[in-house]
Order: structure tokens, then C-alpha cells, then sequence
């Protein structure tokens, strides 16, 4: 099932040179390794990130597991207070915290409580790296992505689902075959209702990063919000589970190599609140002195206050 790992490290060596993003990847290459056979396919899990220096020689590192029927080969808890070499580094695990542990149809199917999530905004916290063909076939930085872009893609061969990438590819990928089928139509189709805005001081920009053998890989970073537009209860069903997907998945190309992890923070809105009916039309209304608040109405203003801000859905 897919899982998420937060993991504490303290560094034991001595070195000038930071740790670089390709050995957070040649480290997870050793903890969870491929076959030769699918070394260049898609892989299983989702590296949120690099490293991150929280001072006094501790780094901060999240990490995602995204198959849902072969466990991962090493749960990082196992290597609390085992020394690991990643580049010029020795980092001990002093802890590994299981931030997210739940089967995809759980994910798809579980009701999602009292709050509808309606709205998200989404914030990059790696470069995302997406590309897109130009006129001359020529591969270039896309850097506004539509929902659709955003949430990945679903590859099929003969009318039959046989992969994918990012957030929908993970169900493609890993989910039980019967219900992905099913949910992933539902969730393709539903993405059509999705909208996306700015979100001020977090405009979408180009962005650099110097990656390993000299090489720069062109991304984009930044924010941008979400919303879903009709769609009724199943339709903000599927989407809280497509935000869901999204953090735990990451966007674009490399995640695995730690590219692509984004935040997300949903606006929830009250389902009783939703149920209130409006004031009836084509009969006016009296003027009524205003009553002094009483306790019994402190339910009713909570009703009026529709929207809340969720919070990020992880960590």
C-alpha cells in the first residue's frame, strides 16, 4: 500500500561539499532497487525532495513508497542508528515516522467525512520538470500546466490501461485493475470541471537547477489554485483523493530523483452548511429588530461560515 516516510538524519562526517540530489537517488537506489529489466520504466516510489539542513548536522526527508501490492524492500525504520553513506556524507536515521499509510482503496472508495473539499492551492517545494513538443518537434519547458498536465497522465495500449505517470498514473500503476478502471474514467472526465487561478506572490516562474555531471534541468516553480466547479458529492469525492494523489505522487518527470514535490492546502466547505436552504423569493421580507446572540445560534453561525482553510494534507 502506499506509504510515506518522514525520516531525521544526523551527519557524522566531516565534508565542505553539500549532499547532492543524485546521491539522495544513488542511496534509495540501494534501499529499494530495481531490476535491470525496469531500470528506465516509472519507478515505486517518490523521493519528496532532497535533503533538507535543519541545523546542528540534522536533515529532513520525506519519501513516498507507491505500490500498492509488493511492500517496499526496506522500511527506513529498520535503519535507525545504522550509519549511511550518501555522497561524501555519513547520516544515521535517529528516527522514521510513518506519515501516511493507507491501500489506494481506501484512497478511492472511503467516505471522506463531513468537510467537501472544493479548493486547493498547490506550492511547489523542488522544481517541477514538464516538457512539451514545440512546431519543429523541438522539446521545451511547459511551465503552465493544465489540471489535466498537472495530475499526470494514464497510458494505454488497445483500449486497455497499461501505465502512467504522476498522480492518476500511481491508480493506473498500482491500484486493484478493477477498480482503477472505473475511478480513473470518472476522474479523467472530472478534471474537465477543475479550474485553475494565481495565487498571489506565488506566480509560476522558469527555474533552474544544476544537476549532476554539470547539467541544468529546466523546471518551473511557484503556486497556483485549484478549484472544482460542479460536479456534486462524487465529483468532490474524486477530487480530495486526486489532491491526495498529488502530494504523495509529486508532479511531472523525475520524482523519483526528487523533482516535482508540491504542497497542497485544501479549503473545505461544511456539507450541513451546503444543505441550508436559501431564503424564498416573490414574497418580501419583513424588517425584524435584530435578537441579541444567543448560545442555541452558535450553531447556525458556524452553518454561515461556509469556508475553512484544511491545512496541508500531510507532514
Amino acid at each position: 500500500m502506499p506509504r510515506r516516510w518522514t525520516v531525521i538524519l544526523r551527519d557524522q562526517a566531516d565534508t565542505a561539499r553539500p549532499v547532492r540530489p543524485e546521491d539522495c537517488h544513488g542511496l534509495l537506489n540501494r534501499w529499494w532497487p530495481q531490476p535491470a529489466s525496469e531500470h528506465a520504466a516509472a519507478k515505486r516510489w517518490a523521493m519528496n525532495g532532497w535533503l533538507r539542513p535543519l541545523g546542528d548536522r540534522l536533515h529532513h526527508w520525506t519519501l513516498t513508497w507507491l505500490d500498492d501490492e509488493n511492500p517496499a524492500p526496506l522500511d527506513p525504520g529498520e535503519l535507525v542508528g545504522s550509519a549511511q553513506r550518501v555522497g561524501d556524507h555519513v547520516l544515521e536515521p535517529l528516527s522514521a515516522t510513518r506519515t501516511f499509510d493507507s491501500s489506494y482503496t481506501e484512497m478511492l472508495t472511503a467516505p471522506r467525512g463531513p468537510a467537501v473539499v472544493r479548493a486547493a492551492e498547490v506550492r511547489t517545494q523542488t522544481p517541477v520538470v514538464m516538457t512539451t513538443r514545440d512546431a519543429t518537434g523541438e522539446r521545451v519547458p511547459h511551465i503552465w500546466p493544465t489540471p489535466r498536465r498537472l495530475f499526470g497522465a494514464v497510458h494505454r495500449s488497445g483500449g486497455e490501461i497499461v501505465g502512467g505517470s504522476g498522480a492518476v498514473g500511481a491508480v493506473a500503476r498500482f491500484a486493484p485493475p478493477a477498480l482503477a478502471a472505473s475511478w480513473l474514467e470518472e476522474a479523467l472526465t472530472g478534471l474537465a470541471q477543475v479550474r485553475r487561478s494565481t495565487l498571489p506572490g506565488q506566480e509560476v516562474r522558469l527555474a533552474e537547477h544544476h544537476h549532476a555531471e554539470s547539467r541544468t534541468v529546466l523546471g518551473w516553480r511557484g503556486g497556483l489554485r485549484l478549484e472544482v466547479a460542479g460536479g456534486g458529492h462524487r465529483g468532490t469525492e474524486t477530487f480530495a483523493a486526486l489532491l491526495e494523489l498529488l502530494e504523495l505522487a509529486g508532479v511531472g518527470k523525475y520524482t523519483a530523483q526528487g523533482f516535482g514535490s508540491v504542497r497542497v492546502d485544501t479549503v473545505t466547505q461544511s456539507r450541513l452548511a451546503a444543505q441550508v436552504p436559501a431564503p424564498r423569493s416573490g414574497r418580501a421580507t419583513r424588517r425584524v429588530r435584530p435578537n441579541p446572540p444567543r448560545a442555541a445560534d452558535s450553531r447556525a453561525h458556524a452553518v454561515a461560515e461556509a469556508e475553512e482553510f484544511g491545512g496541508p494534507l500531510f507532514d
